[in-house]
């Protein structure tokens, strides 16, 4: 699939990650985490009650070509800048009248029927240094401006969160860094039935779990209490992967790998946070293939055929839980001469769950003429930390205030992707067993807005190469003509800030943030 001239077009891309598999001990549950829309957290008197979602990303990693996934109907334009790789409109599959969906996306389609897919256009990060390991670093540790990142933003959410249980942190294929250097130590595994012990010298795997609970059990240091919650995890995972299941998956490495995290949530088990890394490289330079076979036609019915699986086998669980693509860039506008495309900057996010503002295009395109791209790329228009914040603060049960705690330096905008919890009551035949170990958050049902405001971005951002600590401020806001959503305040960050200038090969640049510091391979001017 993946040729000698991609091979040679991106040497970075090829050179391998390596994947670290680690566990650690995690703490027990502990107590309520009690939620207002006004981003204050009581301990007392809450009104109202709900059960969280579980956050899963689904990392593509690579650099996801959106505009051959969410394809522009100008078709004058498209033919021109695609060439060989151009999508006309009679194949596409309708979304409305700016945006069709990729023939291959056909099983998405169910989901934006029932509003239980929602698009957001030019999605990125603040930095655009086309550079795989620079990005992806950057967008799994969301600090920007921060000198010291030693945690990933879902880590840091776990964190906030509170105390749960040994496996409420799962990574499955995970090689980012989303999940690591937090309280809650995340399992990472490449399928949870290679999670186990193996008998060894003639002894069974149970008679060597009995030994480590034995001789560790009276002990309360670090060793014996990771070796505790080892044991503790053990018997987690062998309870989800005894979980049935009669709903076909694409047979491919992804497939699997939602099937595993069905499995997970089915158990009851109290894992809040998934990590699932596609299988395959969307690194995409040279020979994408056609609409009827090729790299990119696979993976995309690859993509949509997982998820869609994913949500007929959780049934109700479904109503609380968020998937969420993320991805380190976007591709080029403009195909290259191999019939592929470069590393670009703007991007699509697919984001689905029940308690998603579906069937909708979110987000603000800014255009394809030249004079709206930024050096040929297209131009994030949202930064992919205000969704982040929306699903965490909406769905996943942290405040406004948490929120800043998790992406530090920045003040997201309002996208209304996401509705409240209040909004998605829990289906009554949901599994009190996965309720309970999901836990619950408390809101005041009085202090919720009855309208959400819907982000207008700005028509022409001024994107450039700087790491910038803090993100535009809210705009404009206008009432939702859609169902009401509830925006969660935006904290008031006290902080100390500073902007240096960096400069590289004659490009200068500007960081801000309380401990700027240059991005790689730029040096500060003095």
């Amino acid at each position: 699939m993946i040729s000698d001239d991609a091979i040679k077009n991106c040497p970075e891309g090829r050179e391998g990650f390596s994947r670290r598999q680690f566990l650690r001990g995690a703490a027990l549950f502990g107590g309520l985490t009690v939620l207002s829309a006004s981003g204050i957290r009581y301990t007392f008197a809450a009104t109202t009650t709900e059960v969280p979602d579980v956050v899963v990303t689904l990392v593509l990693r690579g650099g996801f070509d959106s505009l051959s996934a969410v394809v522009p109907t100008d078709e004058t334009l498209m033919r021109k800048v695609r060439g060989e790789i151009f999508i006309p409109n009679s194949s596409l599959l309708p979304l409305d009248r700016e945006f069709g969906l990729h023939p291959a996306l056909k099983k998405f389609m169910p989901l934006w029927e029932a509003k239980e897919l929602a698009i957001v256009n030019t999605v990125g990060a603040p930095t655009h240094s086309r550079s795989h390991f620079d990005e992806i670093s950057d967008v799994a540790y969301a600090a920007y401006g921060e000198k010291d990142k030693r945690s990933g933003w879902i880590a840091r959410f776990l964190d906030v969160a509170g105390n749960g249980s040994v496996v409420q942190s799962v990574g499955i294929g995970s090689t980012t860094r989303q999940l690591v250097g937090g309280k809650a130590a995340p399992i990472n595994v490449d399928s949870i039935n290679n999670f186990k012990l193996d008998s060894i010298f003639g002894y069974k795997a149970e008679d060597l779990a009995g030994f480590i609970d034995e001789t560790h059990g009276r002990w309360t240091n670090i060793w014996a209490t990771q070796a505790k919650s080892t044991i503790a995890a053990l018997d987690q995972i062998a309870m989800a992967s005894a979980q049935k299941s009669t709903v076909t998956y694409p047979n491919t490495g992804t497939g699997q790998r939602f099937k595993d995290v069905a499995a997970l949530l089915k158990a009851g088990i109290g894992v809040r946070a998934v990590d699932i890394e596609f299988q395959g490289d969307w690194d995409m330079h040279a020979n994408m293939g056609n609409l009827q076979d090729g790299w990119l036609t696979s993976y995309l019915a690859d993509l949509a055929g997982s998820i869609s699986s994913f949500r007929e086998d959780l049934g109700v669980l479904w109503s609380r839980v968020t998937v969420v693509t993320v991805t380190e860039f976007g591709r080029r506008v403009s195909q290259n001469q191999s019939a592929g495309t470069d590393h670009g900057w703007g991007s699509s996010t697919f984001v689905a769950g029940g308690g998603v503002n579906g069937g909708v295009i979110h987000g603000k395109f800014p255009g394809l003429d030249d004079k709206q791209l930024k050096d040929g790329d297209l131009v994030v228009t949202a930064d992919y930390r205000s969704l982040l914040s929306e699903i965490l603060t909406r769905r996943a049960g942290i405040t406004a205030e948490g929120a800043a705690q998790v992406f530090p330096n920045f003040r997201p905008e309002v996208l209304s992707v996401m509705k409240h919890l209040s909004e998605t009551p829990l289906p009554e035949n949901f599994p009190t067993k996965v309720q309970s170990a999901l836990g619950s958050i408390a809101y005041d049902p009085d202090r919720l807005p009855t309208t959400a405001p819907v982000a207008s971005a700005t028509p022409s951002p001024e994107p450039t190469n700087s790491v910038e600590a803090t993100a535009s401020p809210t705009p404009t806001a206008k009432p939702s003509a859609s169902s009401s959503p509830v925006a969660s305040p935006s904290p008031t960050v006290k902080s100390s800030k500073k902007t240096i200038t960096c400069v590289k090969n004659g490009k200068t640049i500007k960081v801000t943030g309380t401990n700027p510091k240059c991005p790689t391979g730029y040096k500060i001017k003095k």
